[in-house]
């Protein structure tokens, strides 16, 4: 512990202090780094080092900060809660989950710390751990309504939206601006009380809470998940966390199209482009390097690099609100390589018999991979289906198995094999080079798996797919249905609102035994 500080001390520990509780971060930083500077054994200007590094996403500088401060007080409960955040903000959780339990350990009534243990446990998907570490929380601090808008959220994440329902309706009572909150409540009400309830929840918050742009756009994707696309798209046009821009004008313009999110929504609103070019002079796309290949030579772009010269740029996803898009174009072709499919139709030959069938079961990387632990409730629900109930479906294929998942955790391929009851062969490095991912599912016979990029990829290269569809489902894939107007010919199986695969998984599982 530091001693009694020296009067200049105090006086920057006094500055200090009233800068952080003003909010003022980036004043107060440089006083309480002046602070340790003089007097690096200052355990809580070291700590509030941390605290201000977390709160402006510096997690590895907080790691360090914070263990300077236990080192300092080992038995502090406030320092060694810090460190669990920052180890969490760094995705390291089961380092986050034993500090934090060392800080209950010296405080068991402290309730951040069983909150914060609460977020560790769901990022683990260590469910009912998380569940009773935020029933704790709200139980030793009743006012703490974090915990009731993440119980709800949990609930969600379970199926459970009817015990969701009372802990948000108790979170929206304390904090009725909260958007998060009324998002929650929204997913809660279209599986408890269908589409309708819930745009009309949406709805009235975005009526009272005008600069909502996270509600304005998960209303636009619910309008678009029900069919109602014009009016979905003005409403997704948030999605940026800010007020849309004024409709362009891009007749005989030259247009800049921006990346906007992930490669596979980058394919998936490419399919507008086609429109863009009838309309516009010029159209070029600032092209992430990794789908250059798979685009260079589409008639519908110009130009795959950053315009020179352009009138007008926009995310490729205000394409179909510019365009007054109110139908569903079919998916942008795909060229695939002769070279590359010869070569993999020779690597398939050595891999076992056709017919081929290829497996994704997350989208992405590993669940929890976001950051901001600690800014942020509860994360969006992943897209992933567990391995032993995919593995249960396409067991009986009578070809050769294989595993498309991009970034498969350690572990997760044999995990897979051991439940499917025999060997699926790992193709999951192909998906570095998309253009050797297209030319492989352009030769499969079938593709099974959550919504991915290899979807918008198999779309584009002509081929069908077998989709599984979480609850509540990304608005590409609709709210109903078999199939769905954006991807033709492609069959869906939707998890059920209690987040049950076992009626959708059965008529697949009969389709893939043929």
């Amino acid at each position: 512990m530091s001693g009694a500080p020296t009067p200049s001390l105090a006086a920057l520990m006094d500055a200090a202090a009233s800068a952080f509780d003003a909010g003022d971060l980036e004043r107060a930083e440089p006083l309480f780094r002046r602070i340790v500077a003089l007097n690096p054994r200052d355990a809580e200007a070291w700590h509030m080092v941390a605290v201000i590094a977390v709160r402006q996403g510096r997690a590895a500088e907080a790691v360090d900060a914070a263990t300077r401060a236990w080192q300092l007080d080992r038995h502090n409960a406030f320092y060694l809660n810090t460190l669990g955040i920052a180890h969490g903000e760094m995705l390291q959780l089961e380092e986050a989950a034993r500090w934090l339990k060392r800080a209950l350990k010296e405080r068991p009534g402290y309730a951040q710390a069983h909150y914060n243990l609460g977020k560790v446990y769901r990022k683990l998907g260590e469910l009912p751990e998380a569940e009773r570490c935020y029933l704790r929380a709200r139980q030793l601090d009743p006012g703490k309504t974090q915990a009731e808008n993440n119980l709800g959220a949990l609930y969600s994440r379970q199926g459970r939206y009817r015990d969701a329902l009372p802990f948000l309706a108790e979170a929206r009572a304390a904090t009725p601006d909260d958007e998060t909150v009324a998002i929650n409540i929204a997913i809660a009400l279209l599986a408890t009380s269908g589409a309708d309830v819930a745009i009309r929840e949406l709805s009235a918050f975005a009526q009272s809470h005008p600069d909502a742009a996270a509600v304005h756009a998960e209303l636009g994707r619910l309008l678009l998940a029900e069919g109602r696309f014009a009016e979905g798209w003005h409403e997704y046009a948030w999605r940026n966390r800010r007020a849309p821009l004024p409709v362009p004008d891009i007749t005989a313009k030259r247009v800049q199209l921006l990346p906007d999110q992930g490669l596979g929504d980058h394919l998936f609103f490419l399919r507008f482009a086609a429109k863009l070019r009838a309309r516009a002079a010029h159209v070029a796309f600032a092209c992430p390097a990794k789908l250059r290949g798979l685009l260079e030579g589409n008639p519908v772009l110009d130009d795959l690099h950053d315009a020179a010269n352009f009138d007008v740029a926009m995310p490729l996803g205000d394409l179909p609100r510019v365009l007054g898009e109110a139908g569903t174009p079919p998916p942008l072709p795909i060229r695939v390589e002769a070279a590359r499919v010869a070569a993999w139709r020779e690597r398939l030959i050595t891999l076992g018999p056709p017919p081929y069938l290829g497996v994704t079961w997350r989208a992405g990387a590993a669940r929890g991979d976001g950051a901001e632990f600690a800014a942020r409730g509860e994360d969006p629900l992943s897209k992933e289906i567990d391995l032993g109930t995919l593995a249960c479906a396409v067991s009986n294929w009578q070809g050769t198995l294989l595993i498309l998942q991009r970034l498969p955790v350690r572990g997760e391929k044999d995990s897979f094999c051991k439940a499917l009851g025999r060997r699926a062969h790992d193709l999951s490095a192909a998906n570095d080079d998309l253009g050797d991912m297209a030319a492989l599912l352009s030769l499969i016979d079938e593709y099974v798996g959550v919504s991915n990029t290899n979807m918008h990829i198999r779309a584009g290269v002509g081929k069908t797919a077998r989709v599984l569809v979480p609850y509540p489902p990304e608005f590409r894939w609709m709210l109903v249905g078999d199939e769905v107007p954006w991807f033709p010919r492609f069959r869906v199986y939707r998890q059920s609102p209690a987040h049950d695969w076992k009626a959708a998984l059965q008529p697949l599982r009969v389709e893939l035994s043929g």
